[in-house]
């Protein structure tokens, strides 16, 4: 078993695709399956199943899954810790937000992170949640500010903040105007969604599901720009917060309508990886990072304290 093995297999679960992870991978699909077959072989158990929506872990896989995500971590830090004590590279802190909080954080975040961490190579990441919990799984992110994070013996998760979700469509539309919208009400709402495995999607899908409604999803997107879009065309609406879209509000180019009955709300949390000790310029950039959530709180109504885990 191979550290490339590990990290082709873990990669092909987070894209759901063998033909995916090979193009990300910029090898061969043929030469991608040889890997993943050579480590069920070693195992002696099936660790990936395809299905009509895609390839998943199977049972055995998912227990492989969160193993390898560990054991590739533990790897990387062993040769960042390496080569840092040799001379050979800087110290390095890798943050993942999400692209609704990028554009209200990202700037400000750099600017205190260069002043307090000199010295300190900074690299942000703009990715979905879904994308960004694999990451600090894996260990290719240091930490990151992630929405509704599952429980996982791989993370340290901690809740900060809780946004609400509300309908988003174009001036003129059926649900155009003020005050909020039941869920029953928008449930035929046509929608243009995050694809499958997103963390929003999967909150709206169960919300509506347990009151014996179905989602009406036209367009399955991972852009969110591309998502806007199809709102501001008029082709769609969405569930999204209120910090995806606020430009857009505000230039008049979008209406936001709140949810109730019942609210859907998402809650923020910041995350590093479990088993390994925060060292000092995480620990640093952890104050700044609270530091710039309780100011979004207090100038922006949308945002409250979390005060328990999802």
């Amino acid at each position: 078993m191979r550290s490339r093995q590990l990290e082709s297999f873990i990669l092909v679960c987070e894209l759901g695709s063998i033909s995916k992870a090979a193009l990300a991978l910029n090898i061969a699909q043929p030469a991608l399956g040889v890997q993943i077959k050579a480590l069920e072989r070693e195992f002696g158990v099936p660790l990936l199943v395809r299905t009509v929506t895609g390839t998943h872990p199977t049972p055995a896989g998912l227990l492989f899954l969160e193993e390898a995500r560990l054991m590739v971590r533990r790897l990387q830090d062993l040769k960042r810790s390496l080569r840092e004590v040799a001379g050979q590279v800087p110290r390095t802190l890798a943050v993942g937000l999400t692209p609704s909080l990028s554009g209200l954080l990202a700037g400000r975040l750099m600017e205190r992170l260069h002043g307090a961490l000199p010295g300190v190579e900074l690299k942000l990441f703009e990715e979905l949640s879904h994308a960004l919990i694999g990451h600090v799984s894996s260990g290719k992110l240091d930490l990151a500010l992630a929405y509704t994070v599952p429980r996982s013996r791989m993370l340290h998760r901690e809740p900060r903040l809780n946004e609400a979700l509300c309908l988003i469509t174009h001036p003129g539309s059926r649900f155009d105007g003020t005050g909020p919208l039941s869920l029953a009400a928008i449930a035929d709402a046509e929608l243009a969604m995050p694809n499958e495995g997103d963390l929003v999607r999967r909150l709206v899908t169960e919300a509506m599901t347990a009151r014996g409604l179905v989602p009406n999803i036209a367009f399955s997107l991972e852009s969110m720009q591309a998502i806007k879009d199809m709102v501001r065309r008029g082709l769609a609406c969405a569930i999204l917060p209120h910090s995806a879209v606020a430009e857009d509000i505000q230039a008049g180019a979008l209406v936001i309508r709140p949810i109730c009955d019942p609210a859907l709300m998402r809650t923020l949390f910041l995350i590093h990886p479990a088993g390994t000790e925060v060292n000092a310029a995480t620990a640093q950039a952890l104050r700044i990072i609270d530091g710039l959530l309780d100011e979004l709180r207090q100038r922006d109504r949308n945002f409250t304290v979390a005060t328990e885990e999802e």
